[in-house]
């Protein structure tokens, strides 16, 4: 079975969907420079909304680019977050000090395995990886990476958990998981019904659902 975030909801309707479908994991971008970023206010409201969760809550990711340390900080306290999912340039040390939950770390691109696997001895290890297409600022944007390398990176790094991100989507999201073996895929863009910009596919996911289940 691999493990399913979805990522950048705005909507109390999308948690429901993906709590009713066994979700793993959603996130909620609080980066401004996002389409579907939006304020801790913002994200408490839709949670308010979605009311209490009949089954189990999928785990609750933060997502951040360089942060503040204080937005960080009041952002897990305010939505239960379980984990940060940290992107940008800053080096995180100062917001690694400063909270409890796991991080994610995000890898844009395709850096060499050798840099890659050097990095990771000079941070707190994460909760898992997560890689990425290289774009024009922050997230994939729909891209897909280099799924051969990709593929390189689990091999490598086990058993530290990869999970893969930029272009999944329903049509393609079984090809992915035979060609990379990741411990999970993350979705934003292809779960999403096309407009407004964050508005999820109940059917979308569901199908991404059978898809990580092997079906």
């Amino acid at each position: 079975m691999v493990a399913l975030k979805i990522c950048g909801l705005v909507r109390a309707e999308d948690l429901q969907c993906c709590r009713a479908l066994g979700v793993g994991a959603v996130g909620l971008n609080l980066w401004p420079g996002s389409p579907r970023g939006r304020t801790i206010a913002e994200h408490a409201a839709m949670l308010a909304a979605a009311g209490a969760a009949s089954r189990r809550e999928p785990l609750r990711v933060g997502v951040f680019v360089d942060p503040p340390v204080a937005l960080v900080c009041d952002a897990i306290a305010a939505l239960g977050l379980a984990a940060v999912q940290l992107h940008g340039d800053a080096d995180p040390a100062a917001v690694l000090a400063a909270v409890t939950v796991p991080w994610i770390r995000v890898v844009r691109g395709t850096p060499p395995l050798h840099e890659l696997r050097a990095s990771l001895q000079h941070a707190p290890p994460p909760a898992w990886l997560l890689l990425d297409a290289k774009v024009e600022g922050y997230g994939g944007q729909g891209v897909a990476t280099d799924w051969a390398w990709a593929a390189a990176v689990v091999a490598a790094l086990a058993p530290l958990p990869v999970w893969l991100a930029g272009g999944i989507h329903p049509g393609n999201a079984a090809a992915a998981i035979a060609a990379v073996a990741p411990a999970g895929l993350d979705v934003a863009s292809g779960a999403e019904a096309g407009t407004p910009v964050g508005a999820k596919d109940c059917d979308a996911i569901a199908a991404l659902v059978r898809a990580c289940a092997g079906g």
